[in-house]
Protein backbone atom coordinates (compact mmCIF):
# COMPACT_ATOMS: atom_id res chain seq x y z
CA UNK A 1 0.00 0.00 0.00
CA UNK A 2 2.89 2.24 0.38
CA UNK A 3 3.84 2.25 -2.91
CA UNK A 4 0.41 2.97 -4.27
CA UNK A 5 0.29 5.51 -1.86
CA UNK A 6 3.55 7.23 -3.17
CA UNK A 7 2.32 6.86 -6.60
CA UNK A 8 -0.79 8.80 -6.01
CA UNK A 9 1.76 11.13 -4.41
CA UNK A 10 3.59 11.48 -7.32
CA UNK A 11 0.72 11.74 -9.20
CA UNK A 12 -0.49 14.48 -8.08
CA UNK A 13 3.10 16.47 -7.72
CA UNK A 14 3.04 15.81 -11.95
CA UNK A 15 -0.58 17.12 -12.58
CA UNK A 16 -0.03 20.09 -10.15
CA UNK A 17 2.98 20.48 -12.50
CA UNK A 18 0.66 20.46 -15.99
CA UNK A 19 -1.92 22.21 -14.03
CA UNK A 20 0.41 25.20 -14.31
CA UNK A 21 1.83 24.88 -17.47
CA UNK A 22 -1.72 25.49 -18.51
CA UNK A 23 -2.26 28.63 -15.88
CA UNK A 24 0.32 30.30 -17.62
CA UNK A 25 -2.01 30.02 -20.53
CA UNK A 26 -4.56 31.29 -19.09
CA UNK A 27 -7.75 31.43 -20.96
CA UNK A 28 -5.94 31.20 -24.55
CA UNK A 29 -7.06 28.13 -25.26
CA UNK A 30 -11.17 28.76 -24.60
CA UNK A 31 -10.78 32.06 -26.20
CA UNK A 32 -9.09 30.66 -29.50
CA UNK A 33 -11.89 27.76 -29.41
CA UNK A 34 -14.67 30.55 -29.12
CA UNK A 35 -13.19 32.12 -31.94
CA UNK A 36 -12.83 29.40 -33.58
CA UNK A 37 -16.25 28.77 -33.03
CA UNK A 38 -17.87 31.86 -33.86
CA UNK A 39 -16.41 32.14 -37.02
CA UNK A 40 -17.47 28.73 -38.23
CA UNK A 41 -21.12 29.80 -37.03
CA UNK A 42 -20.85 33.00 -39.02
CA UNK A 43 -19.70 31.05 -42.05
CA UNK A 44 -22.38 28.75 -41.99
CA UNK A 45 -25.20 31.67 -41.40
CA UNK A 46 -23.51 33.56 -44.48
CA UNK A 47 -23.49 30.92 -46.70
CA UNK A 48 -27.32 29.57 -45.63
CA UNK A 49 -28.31 33.13 -46.88
CA UNK A 50 -26.44 33.67 -49.62
CA UNK A 51 -28.23 30.55 -50.21
CA UNK A 52 -31.42 32.33 -49.57
CA UNK A 53 -30.83 35.71 -51.62
CA UNK A 54 -29.72 32.97 -54.85
CA UNK A 55 -33.07 31.31 -54.63
CA UNK A 56 -35.03 34.10 -53.93
CA UNK A 57 -33.66 36.30 -56.98
CA UNK A 58 -34.30 33.58 -59.07
CA UNK A 59 -37.71 33.36 -57.95
CA UNK A 60 -37.82 37.19 -57.94
CA UNK A 61 -36.96 36.77 -61.89
CA UNK A 62 -39.53 33.75 -62.72
CA UNK A 63 -42.69 36.26 -60.98
CA UNK A 64 -41.71 39.19 -62.60
CA UNK A 65 -42.42 37.38 -66.03
CA UNK A 66 -45.36 36.25 -64.81
CA UNK A 67 -45.61 39.53 -64.22
CA UNK A 68 -45.06 40.75 -67.73
CA UNK A 69 -47.47 38.38 -69.11
CA UNK A 70 -49.89 38.97 -67.21
CA UNK A 71 -49.67 43.11 -67.91
CA UNK A 72 -49.87 41.82 -71.55
CA UNK A 73 -52.75 39.74 -71.02
CA UNK A 74 -54.14 42.80 -69.36
CA UNK A 75 -53.37 45.05 -72.21
CA UNK A 76 -55.10 42.17 -74.66
CA UNK A 77 -58.68 42.41 -72.52
CA UNK A 78 -58.85 46.28 -72.93
CA UNK A 79 -57.97 46.26 -76.40
CA UNK A 80 -61.38 43.84 -76.85
CA UNK A 81 -63.46 46.05 -74.56
CA UNK A 82 -63.37 48.32 -77.21
CA UNK A 83 -64.46 45.63 -79.82
CA UNK A 84 -66.97 43.68 -78.02
CA UNK A 85 -71.17 43.78 -79.25
CA UNK A 86 -72.53 42.89 -76.66
CA UNK A 87 -73.39 43.01 -72.69
CA UNK A 88 -72.73 39.70 -72.14
CA UNK A 89 -69.28 39.38 -74.34
CA UNK A 90 -68.39 42.98 -72.51
CA UNK A 91 -69.23 41.30 -69.37
CA UNK A 92 -67.12 38.31 -69.89
CA UNK A 93 -63.97 40.17 -70.65
CA UNK A 94 -64.53 42.66 -67.91
CA UNK A 95 -64.26 39.86 -65.09
CA UNK A 96 -61.24 38.18 -67.06
CA UNK A 97 -59.96 41.97 -66.89
CA UNK A 98 -60.16 42.04 -62.87
CA UNK A 99 -59.19 38.41 -62.12
CA UNK A 100 -55.56 39.44 -64.44
CA UNK A 101 -55.59 42.78 -62.38
CA UNK A 102 -55.93 40.65 -59.02
CA UNK A 103 -53.10 38.30 -60.33
CA UNK A 104 -51.01 41.85 -61.32
CA UNK A 105 -51.42 43.10 -57.91
CA UNK A 106 -50.46 39.52 -56.26
CA UNK A 107 -46.88 39.51 -58.53
CA UNK A 108 -46.17 42.88 -57.20
CA UNK A 109 -46.69 42.40 -53.76
CA UNK A 110 -44.78 39.57 -53.89
CA UNK A 111 -42.02 40.66 -55.50
CA UNK A 112 -41.60 43.56 -53.34
CA UNK A 113 -41.48 41.44 -50.02
CA UNK A 114 -38.91 39.18 -51.97
CA UNK A 115 -37.08 42.01 -52.56
CA UNK A 116 -37.38 43.59 -48.57
CA UNK A 117 -36.13 40.12 -48.08
CA UNK A 118 -33.21 40.26 -50.18
CA UNK A 119 -32.02 43.34 -48.77
CA UNK A 120 -32.69 42.37 -45.17
CA UNK A 121 -30.68 39.22 -45.98
CA UNK A 122 -27.75 41.32 -48.00
CA UNK A 123 -27.88 43.78 -44.72
CA UNK A 124 -27.34 41.04 -42.50
CA UNK A 125 -24.48 39.59 -44.64
CA UNK A 126 -22.48 42.98 -44.66
CA UNK A 127 -22.96 43.04 -41.03
CA UNK A 128 -21.35 39.02 -40.30
CA UNK A 129 -18.38 39.81 -43.13
CA UNK A 130 -17.57 42.59 -40.68
CA UNK A 131 -17.84 40.27 -37.86
CA UNK A 132 -16.31 37.66 -39.43
CA UNK A 133 -12.89 40.33 -40.68
CA UNK A 134 -12.84 41.25 -36.59
CA UNK A 135 -13.06 37.53 -35.48
CA UNK A 136 -10.62 36.26 -37.66
CA UNK A 137 -8.21 38.95 -36.59
CA UNK A 138 -8.86 38.16 -33.23
CA UNK A 139 -8.60 34.62 -33.63
CA UNK A 140 -5.23 35.19 -35.31
CA UNK A 141 -3.79 36.72 -32.33
CA UNK A 142 -4.78 34.78 -29.62
CA UNK A 143 -3.90 31.48 -31.70
CA UNK A 144 -0.70 33.05 -32.62
CA UNK A 145 -0.04 34.34 -28.74
CA UNK A 146 -1.26 30.75 -27.52
CA UNK A 147 1.15 28.78 -30.12
CA UNK A 148 4.42 30.75 -28.88
CA UNK A 149 3.06 29.64 -25.08
CA UNK A 150 2.35 26.29 -26.31
CA UNK A 151 6.05 26.44 -28.06
CA UNK A 152 7.73 27.57 -24.70
CA UNK A 153 6.12 25.09 -22.73
CA UNK A 154 5.84 21.78 -25.53
CA UNK A 155 8.98 19.94 -24.22
CA UNK A 156 8.22 19.76 -20.34
CA UNK A 157 4.24 19.38 -21.11
CA UNK A 158 5.50 16.12 -22.94
CA UNK A 159 7.91 15.15 -20.35
CA UNK A 160 5.67 15.59 -17.44
CA UNK A 161 3.17 13.66 -19.62
CA UNK A 162 5.27 10.44 -19.85
CA UNK A 163 6.12 10.62 -16.51
CA UNK A 164 2.36 10.41 -16.20
CA UNK A 165 1.59 7.76 -17.62
CA UNK A 166 4.23 5.65 -16.27
CA UNK A 167 3.41 6.65 -12.59
CA UNK A 168 -0.54 5.42 -13.91
CA UNK A 169 0.53 1.76 -14.80
CA UNK A 170 1.75 1.94 -10.77
CA UNK A 171 -2.08 2.48 -9.69
CA UNK A 172 -5.30 0.02 -10.39
CA UNK A 173 -7.98 1.41 -12.34
CA UNK A 174 -10.23 1.65 -9.35
CA UNK A 175 -7.41 3.79 -7.72
CA UNK A 176 -6.88 5.57 -10.77
CA UNK A 177 -10.96 6.60 -11.12
CA UNK A 178 -10.73 7.52 -7.61
CA UNK A 179 -8.33 9.80 -7.80
CA UNK A 180 -9.30 11.66 -11.02
CA UNK A 181 -13.18 11.85 -9.89
CA UNK A 182 -11.56 13.38 -6.77
CA UNK A 183 -8.95 15.80 -8.03
CA UNK A 184 -11.97 17.25 -11.00
CA UNK A 185 -14.16 17.35 -7.83
CA UNK A 186 -12.07 19.40 -5.77
CA UNK A 187 -10.27 21.96 -8.38
CA UNK A 188 -6.95 19.24 -9.31
CA UNK A 189 -6.32 18.61 -5.57
CA UNK A 190 -7.11 14.61 -4.55
CA UNK A 191 -4.15 14.13 -2.31
CA UNK A 192 -3.88 16.14 0.48
CA UNK A 193 -1.15 15.80 3.12
CA UNK A 194 -2.11 15.04 6.65
CA UNK A 195 -0.11 18.58 8.13
CA UNK A 196 0.18 19.01 11.69
CA UNK A 197 -3.05 17.37 12.40
CA UNK A 198 -5.44 18.47 9.67
CA UNK A 199 -6.29 17.90 5.92
CA UNK A 200 -4.04 20.49 4.01
CA UNK A 201 -7.18 20.42 1.00
CA UNK A 202 -9.71 21.55 3.83
CA UNK A 203 -8.12 22.20 6.90
CA UNK A 204 -10.68 19.74 8.84
CA UNK A 205 -9.52 18.25 12.59
CA UNK A 206 -8.22 14.53 11.87
CA UNK A 207 -8.54 12.51 14.77
CA UNK A 208 -4.68 11.53 16.52
CA UNK A 209 -4.93 8.13 16.08
CA UNK A 210 -6.15 8.23 12.61
CA UNK A 211 -3.21 11.01 12.59
CA UNK A 212 -1.09 7.99 13.42
CA UNK A 213 -2.59 5.24 11.27
CA UNK A 214 -1.85 7.77 8.18
CA UNK A 215 1.68 7.85 8.83
CA UNK A 216 2.09 4.19 8.99
CA UNK A 217 0.87 4.50 5.07
CA UNK A 218 0.07 0.86 5.05
CA UNK A 219 -4.11 2.01 4.57
CA UNK A 220 -5.85 4.11 1.99
CA UNK A 221 -7.73 7.50 3.92
CA UNK A 222 -10.01 9.51 2.95
CA UNK A 223 -10.82 12.88 4.62
CA UNK A 224 -14.36 12.82 5.97
CA UNK A 225 -14.85 16.49 5.21
CA UNK A 226 -13.73 16.79 2.32
CA UNK A 227 -13.67 13.40 0.56
CA UNK A 228 -9.53 13.80 -0.57
CA UNK A 229 -6.67 10.92 -0.21
CA UNK A 230 -4.89 12.23 2.83
CA UNK A 231 -1.49 10.79 3.36
CA UNK A 232 1.56 11.56 5.83
CA UNK A 233 3.60 14.87 5.16
CA UNK A 234 7.09 14.05 5.26
CA UNK A 235 7.55 17.46 6.27
CA UNK A 236 6.33 17.10 9.75
CA UNK A 237 8.66 16.70 12.50
CA UNK A 238 8.86 13.00 14.41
Amino acid sequence: MQNTLYSLIELQEIDMKLDKVAEERGDLPQKVEMFSKSIRENEELVKDQSEKIKTLKTESKKVELELAAAKEQLKKYEDQLYKVQTNKEYDAIANETENVKNKINEFEESIIKMEETIETLTSSNEELNKQLTQLNSDYEESNSELQQKVSASSEEENILRQERDIVKKKLTMQQLNSYERIRQAKRGMAVAPCNGGVCAGCYSFIPPQKVVEIRNMQKLYYCESCGRILVWDKNVED
